[in-house]
């Protein structure tokens, strides 16, 4: 067997990488900034809430099929580059927004909507992209847990300099930072663009294009065991998302670095397991740490049960965010070298697509029921019941571990 080449001594990959690195360092800083816009700027409520929540998601449910017959169809380099440019111009205008007085709810719907469309765009080009950046099958564990331990490193720094960000120099500075993020991130992967192939001109009609990434996806039941149960749960998570700032800040009092704070803990969840998925998959059993991350997944619970002094609610929230992060991250590096084991190339972008339809199609439903169930029954009780809810990834992931579905080939080979 060859020698694996080390990932750093891959160039293309490096700028990929480092770029991925950038901006999503300034899309943490704006994931926390425009919530806080929407409350302690445009004083939203819970319904407003839910529906900023549900457009950001909104793409996934109307646009993912259809993205994805393009992601298959175009140069993925590219449109990760126009992606980039793109989510950095429409973000900007926030902050132009708000400096002139403008800015209105209205304006955070659109913004919110268009960027998630970009972003969805890049998110099925990024995973469909990596195995033409990574030729060496047997480097792509390891590709997918750098990629995964980037982006927990930016979710680290990420929120705790969006809370220090908006505490010292207001949400919209903040924001402006990552539309910067953006457009520096779509220049280093201009420097550094390696291999971007044309996919081959498909002649099939668009219906049978998308038939033909359903049909490749159900022939790989562990990648639907977890992208079924992670959807499920998801559709849970986002009505949290949908009220956990306004909680944070109308009931329990916290500042935004406060948030900003436990944004950090939660987020070593996912840096810790960019670090060791790809040793736990040599070791133990892959199906089963899919087990344990579907319980951890449920680490959200602690958001409503938080209480005390703000130390405290800090720690136990951070807590409940680490776990769900370390849960959710690990089965994402598992399923994405799944994927690239035993998806052919040219169906990446849409079985991608069928995925992000399951997972974030139900958002905006999800976002909308977190935002009404917290005004007719109260912040508190609605976030417990929907924590309690994200559990139901459990029995998903169980039951394709028991039949052996979630196990990763030993020695894959290179496909043409």
């Amino acid at each position: 067997m060859s020698e694996v080449v080390p990932l750093r001594r891959n160039r293309p990959f490096a700028f990929f990488w480092t770029a991925q690195l950038l901006s999503n360092a300034g899309t943490q800083v704006s994931e926390l900034a425009i919530p806080l816009i929407a409350v302690l700027t445009l004083s939203a409520g819970p319904t407003a809430m839910g529906v900023l929540t549900a457009l950001e998601s909104l793409p996934s449910l109307v646009l993912a099929l259809f993205l994805g017959v393009y992601v298959d169809r175009l140069r993925r380099g590219r449109l990760l580059f126009w992606s980039n440019i793109g989510q950095g111009v429409l973000i900007g205008t926030v902050p132009l927004a708000a400096a002139f007085g403008v800015l209105t709810m209205g304006q955070l719907y659109v913004v919110t909507f268009a960027v998630g469309t970009l972003a969805l765009a890049y998110g099925l080009a990024h995973t469909a992209y990596v195995p033409a950046l990574v030729t060496d099958r047997r480097q792509l564990t390891a590709a997918n847990s750098s990629i995964a331990l980037t982006d927990s490193v930016t979710a680290v720094a990420g929120p705790g300099l969006g809370g220090v960000l908006v505490q010292l120099l207001t949400a919209p500075i903040a924001v402006a930072v990552d539309a910067a993020s953006f457009l520096v991130a779509a220049v280093l992967q201009a420097f550094g663009r390696g291999p971007d192939p044309l996919p081959p001109a498909e002649k099939v009609r668009f219906g049978l294009s998308i038939r033909a990434g359903f049909a490749a996806f159900r022939q790989q039941p562990g990648i639907v065991a977890i992208t079924i149960g992670k959807g499920s749960a998801d559709f849970f998570h986002w009505g949290v998302l949908a009220l956990y700032v306004l909680y944070a800040v109308r009931e329990l009092g916290l500042s935004p670095a406060a948030i900003g704070a436990i944004a950090v803990i939660g987020s070593l969840g996912p840096l810790l397991a960019g670090l060791i998925t790809t040793p736990l998959t040599r070791r133990f059993s892959t199906a089963w740490t899919a087990v344990i991350a579907a319980i951890l997944v449920g680490g959200g619970i602690l958001i409503p049960f938080a209480n005390g002094p703000d130390l405290l609610v800090i720690a136990i929230i951070g807590l409940g965010q680490f776990l769900l992060g370390l849960g959710v991250v690990h089965l994402i590096i598992i399923r994405a070298t799944m994927l690239q084991h035993t998806i052919e190339p040219s169906l990446l972008g849409r079985v991608g697509a069928v995925i992000r339809l399951i997972e974030w199609g139900t958002g905006p439903i999800g976002g909308l029921t977190g935002g009404l169930l917290g005004a007719a029954i109260g912040l508190r009780p609605a976030l417990i019941l929907l924590t309690a809810c994200t559990l139901t990834a459990v029995p998903w992931i169980t039951r394709a571990a028991i039949r052996g579905y979630l196990t990763l080939p030993t020695h894959p080979t290179d496909r043409t």
